[in-house]
């Protein structure tokens, strides 16, 4: 193990390799303290929403930060959201429009640049990860993949190192967030509400077994997702967003 750094009131720790960044705090979270981060140059086996594979080519930001005791498990989604806000707000200061897609990916273009993974447990004691990935100078290829291709941060504007990147998310986090027993989406409902991925347009929605078809309406402040259906207003509070594809003449 790396011998930390510290960031403010953070403990960084900084690896050239690991399996994932998710499952190196899990299997630490006992010793480990409250704010601490790992850092990883790439993941041999990084995993998004779903037991989805991350890849994570070198050059990427792979980051998970573990919060002790959890906060209120039903703000969960909520800080997923705020940390998909934070991107937006660091690729703006480069001139770039980036979108949320609900419930946790970064957009820009059409590309999916960023996308969280939230965990919690109450063993050996309550705990709470946050995982990040960011493409930052490369996009890493997915077979098969047609909606929403990743797209890199470097396609659109200068990429920042991870190193940096970190010290501006952290900083913006502590700076959003200050109280954990506040709902982390206090306060930027308008600003999440401006950068809805889709918001007004007509989308399906794919969870379980069902899906629905609505038009993006807004995200509310338990960050649940909120379709204008056939049948009214529908709240979510899991699910896979896909746009409606275009009939063809």
């Amino acid at each position: 193990m790396a011998k930390p750094y510290r960031l403010n009131n953070w403990l960084i720790f900084a690896e050239e390799s690991v399996l994932s960044t998710q499952k190196w705090l899990r299997k630490r979270v006992a010793e480990l303290s409250d704010r601490t981060v790992i850092l990883a140059g790439t993941q041999t086996s990084g995993r998004g929403r779903s037991g989805r594979e991350w890849r994570s080519p070198v050059g990427g930001f792979y980051t998970s930060f573990l919060l002790k005791p959890s906060p209120p498990i039903v703000l969960a989604p909520c800080v997923s959201l705020l940390a998909a806000v934070i991107l937006t707000r660091l690729l703006k200061q480069q001139g770039m429009q980036a979108f949320v897609k609900w419930p946790n990916d970064v957009i820009v273009e059409g590309k999916k640049v960023a996308g969280m993974i939230a965990e919690a447990g109450s063993f050996p004691e309550s705990w709470f990860i946050l995982g990040i990935g960011v493409n930052l100078t490369e996009a890493p290829f997915i077979p098969k993949r047609e909606f929403l291709p990743a797209g890199s941060w470097a396609e659109f504007g200068d990429a920042p190192a991870a190193d940096e990147l970190l010290q501006n998310f952290l900083i913006e986090f502590d700076s959003s967030w200050s109280n954990r027993e506040d709902n982390p989406l206090d306060g930027i409902t308008e600003e999440l509400d401006s950068i809805l991925w889709q918001k007004g347009e007509q989308v399906t929605l794919s969870g379980g077994l069902d899906t629905f078809q609505g038009f993006v309406s807004r995200i509310n402040r338990d960050g649940s997702l909120v379709l204008l259906t056939d049948s009214g207003e529908r709240q979510f509070v899991s699910g896979e967003l896909l746009t409606v594809p275009e009939e063809r003449g």
